[in-house]
């Protein structure tokens, strides 16, 4: 005799459980958020080594001086929008605690510094990203990262020699710029969307940034704020899965490139910075920004109004892991 209908409906919930809690083989190691972002996040003081016009400042500076904060739920990243400078215009450039080898990365952000406008952002380059010891041996993420008038998100790796990687599976309108990740110039991947990056990101109430870091690639998607993915990622602590995230924004992988070897412990990082290798860099190429000096840093040091807009507010960071990744608090700030 054949198990009763109760019993045959029990088994198959007791399936569809074990089913649902194995969705998703990561476990949630940290969250980052109002409650702990200070604590767990350390300010980095020295010169910038992108050779910004800019001021890292150390957390009492920041706080005296309201340049790091809260706002409402939020971690607030801000610059000095008060004053005009011939030195340098104060900014902060936060590093976590902990360093990371491999995992899935989610970063809820409201907004991100840019001008109200993408020609009001002149000057900026704003970063979020990760990074190890011994740049570039340890690698680099750039998961979010800009300059000047830019008005979508280039994200970008960057590595010791030996390291080449493709685009595979990224989104049609994501154009690889280089394969060769090696060193200052990286390999990069330029995105289209105007509601992934700047103006056009805080206009729609920022989103939800993800990285998954494997071994074979590592994948970047972006979740707008109205899409029920950053919803659903926002909303619980539950271990996602990213098969149900589709089609990554970006994604760099290949055969050529041994990620275990090229990416270890890194760190998580935000900063504003002007000028400098990139933003200053490209200043008399961008003809929006070009016309308003002669040259970045002029018109940085002399219009502080101009970056009343130029911050980060941070909702939360969450860290999920598989087993054989790593995590580990450091104690010196390295500094690519």
């Amino acid at each position: 005799m054949g198990p009763s209908k109760t019993l045959r409906l029990a088994a198959t919930a007791l399936v569809t459980a074990l089913a649902v809690q194995s969705a998703s083989s990561y476990t949630q190691v940290d969250v980052f958020d109002q409650s702990n972002f200070f604590k767990e996040f350390s300010f980095f003081t020295e010169p910038d080594p992108t050779n910004g016009f800019v001021k890292y400042v150390s957390a009492k500076i920041a706080n005296d001086h309201g340049l790091a904060g809260y706002s409402k739920n939020s971690v607030y990243l801000g610059v000095d929008h008060a004053n005009k400078t011939t030195s340098g215009r104060s900014s902060v450039r936060v590093t976590s605690n902990k360093a990371y080898t491999k995992g899935l990365f989610i970063a809820d952000i409201q907004h991100m510094p840019s001008g109200r406008t993408d020609a009001g952002s002149c000057g900026l380059w704003p970063a979020f990203w990760m990074f190890g010891p011994g740049w570039p041996s340890s690698g680099e993420i750039d998961i979010i990262e800009g300059v000047n008038t830019q008005s979508s998100n280039a994200i970008t790796l960057h590595t010791s020699s030996g390291c080449h990687m493709s685009n595979k599976g990224s989104l049609g309108s994501t154009k690889l710029v280089s394969s060769n990740c090696e060193g200052n110039a990286g390999c990069s991947q330029n995105t289209k969307a105007t509601d992934n990056y700047g103006a056009g990101f805080n206009a729609a109430g920022g989103g939800v940034y993800a990285v998954e870091w494997a071994d074979s690639s590592i994948s970047v998607w972006f979740f707008s704020r109205d899409s029920s993915m950053a919803s659903s990622l926002t909303s619980s602590d539950a271990a996602p899965d990213t098969s149900d995230f589709g089609q990554p924004l970006a994604v760099f992988g290949g055969s050529s490139c041994d990620i275990s070897k090229h990416f270890k412990d890194n760190n998580l990082v935000f900063d504003t910075t002007f000028c400098g290798d990139w933003a200053g860099e490209v200043w008399d190429n961008d003809s929006t920004c070009s016309q308003l000096a002669d040259s970045c840093e002029a018109y940085v040091g002399a219009n502080p109004q101009a970056f009343a807009n130029a911050y980060w507010l941070v909702n939360s960071i969450k860290v999920y892991q598989k087993k054989g990744s790593a995590s580990k608090r450091v104690e010196k700030r390295f500094a690519a």
